[in-house]
């Protein structure tokens, strides 16, 4: 193998690295290829671990585009913040959670540190992303503020903000206007890296064609990085920080260059709850699908229902899940569709099941077994005809 060989080689894996993307257990991924139709992709084990998982972006042009979107990881309620949540919005177990509650009353010392959310010195939870996690000690900064009989509307209205599909809608047609140049200019430059550099070398050699590639390659990155200098900060103002990162790796890394525009999407949505971004780019079908799978899970939550039998603890829990249940079933019947008739019971497989799992709908054919994969949760037994 060549030198130029090698180094192609390296460019492929590299860019390949950048179009796998990781989520966390907790968050689900959204992603096209060509613009026309959207899949929900939740993070796997095949290529990840109990925290989560890789989903590959659509590698090829038009390079497709990719957002996640985040269940809010704490409970709050009027009295307390709980680091723990009962609901899941992915298929099998939860996310690792720190468990920890700290009332609204010694919420003082709240700060980021990195990309963690740091209380008192103790780590309550590490976010994804920088920007996410400044914006979490923002809301409770803002709420620790608040009366106590000021901070349950407050709290409701915050969970009902994040199952908003109208301002889904809006944030998606900003996207739409910052980003056309963008993705463009990351077509243009891996149609440069993948094809026309290697028809160039080989038709001409190396030395020939070695300057006018590298003026071609500075000149595609550079331009790519003010673009995506700019879009970024039309779409997150804020994010100080994550914005000079990333534009000085899109400039130096024609590998990161390419995908910018995933690195502009990506966190679009992360202040939504994943429903209210089904709610928009999925199909009826998948939509409800994936209602029903969510609102099931908050209605039977898998045991344990909350990591500390305190009473404090528990009504934090209860208080948190409660709110985001109504906020969820607002959003369905303003979709037009029943929560109760979306939660009916299955239909027996067959005449020797007794009774199913209310939140994984798994059948058995013993009305006194528990459904372990859901954490020991009680059966219902089946009904007769």
């Amino acid at each position: 193998m060549s030198d130029v060989q090698l180094l192609f080689l390296v460019l492929a894996l590299l860019y390949g690295w950048e179009c796998a993307c990781w989520v966390r257990r907790g968050s689900v991924a959204f992603k096209t290829w060509l613009g026309r139709s959207w899949r929900l992709m939740h993070p796997g084990t095949l290529f990840g671990n109990q925290r989560g998982g890789f989903i590959f972006a659509a590698p090829l042009p038009p390079l497709g585009t990719f957002f996640a979107a985040n269940q809010f990881p704490l409970s709050l309620s009027p009295e307390a913040v709980l680091a723990y949540v009962a609901t899941n919005v992915n298929r099998d177990w939860r996310p690792a959670q720190a468990g920890r509650l700290v009332p609204f009353d010694s919420l003082r010392d709240v700060r980021t540190k990195g990309m963690k959310v740091i209380v008192k010195g103790e780590i309550l939870w590490s976010a994804p992303t920088l920007s996410l996690a400044n914006q979490v000690v923002e809301t409770l900064k803002r709420l620790a503020a608040l009366p106590k009989p000021q901070r349950e509307n407050a709290i409701q209205e915050f969970i009902r903000a994040g199952l908003n599909s109208r301002a889904v809608e809006q944030r998606w047609n900003e996207f739409q206007q910052h980003s056309p140049k963008l993705r463009l200019l990351g077509n243009v430059l891996f149609v440069f890296l993948f094809g026309v550099a290697p028809i160039l070398i080989w038709n001409f050699g190396f030395r020939l064609s070695w300057l006018g590639l590298l003026l071609g390659l500075v000149t595609l990155t550079v331009t790519t990085a003010v673009l995506f200098h700019r879009a970024h900060k039309k779409l997150y103002l804020s994010a100080e920080d994550e914005r000079f990162t990333h534009t000085l790796t899109v400039a130096l890394s024609p590998a990161n260059a390419v995908r910018a525009c995933d690195a502009l999407s990506r966190p679009l949505f992360e202040n939504f709850h994943p429903l209210a971004v089904a709610k928009v780019f999925l199909p009826e079908t998948r939509f409800r699908q994936f209602a029903r799978e969510v609102l099931l899970d908050i209605r039977h939550p898998a045991l344990p229902v909350c990591p500390n039998n305190d009473p404090v603890f528990r009504d934090t829990e209860l208080f948190a899940r409660t709110a985001l249940r109504q906020a969820l079933e607002q959003l369905l019947k303003r979709s037009g569709i029943d929560p109760d008739e979306l939660c009916r019971p299955p239909a027996p497989a067959d005449d020797s099941c007794r009774a199913y799992c209310p939140r994984c709908g798994a059948q058995f054919t013993s009305a006194d077994a528990n459904c372990a994969d859901c954490g020991g949760l009680t059966l219902v037994a089946f009904t007769g005809p």
